[in-house]
């Protein structure tokens, strides 16, 4: 009896989100399109010390930073607190293992403690 409680209860949470997405919370905050919402999430989840190089680079390969906007293209579609921060955590898992000189000495990529920040922010 109890498993058919859970079971229905699930189906209905995932049937029936009650919450908006962090993408959706952003651009309803900010009043923006969806390419406008990645590009402030990215530079504002970007540690301060880096903005210099970080924007040299981006003028000269932006293409550098794919694995940054696919992150922030996944935590948009996050409902949940848990969610978002296992996908930080599996990045920042992925960055130090491969991640590549530039992307860890010059922390050149985003951060998930202002990732973090950032998603209490919206609420």
């Amino acid at each position: 009896m109890a498993e058919d409680f859970l079971d229905w209860h699930m189906a209905t949470v995932l049937l029936h989100p009650t919450l908006p997405c962090f993408r959706d919370q952003a651009m309803a905050q900010w009043k923006c399109d969806e390419p406008a919402y990645l590009r402030r999430v990215f530079w504002r989840a970007l540690p301060r010390e880096s903005l210099p190089v970080a924007a040299c680079v981006w003028l000269m390969r932006h293409e550098f930073f794919h694995r940054d906007f696919a992150l922030i293209r996944e935590l948009g579609q996050t409902r949940d607190a848990t969610e978002f921060y296992i996908l930080i955590e599996q990045f920042r898992d992925e960055t130090i293992r491969s991640g590549g000189w530039l992307r860890n000495t010059f922390r050149l990529r985003v951060s998930g403690r202002r990732l973090r920040r950032l998603r209490w922010e919206l609420r």
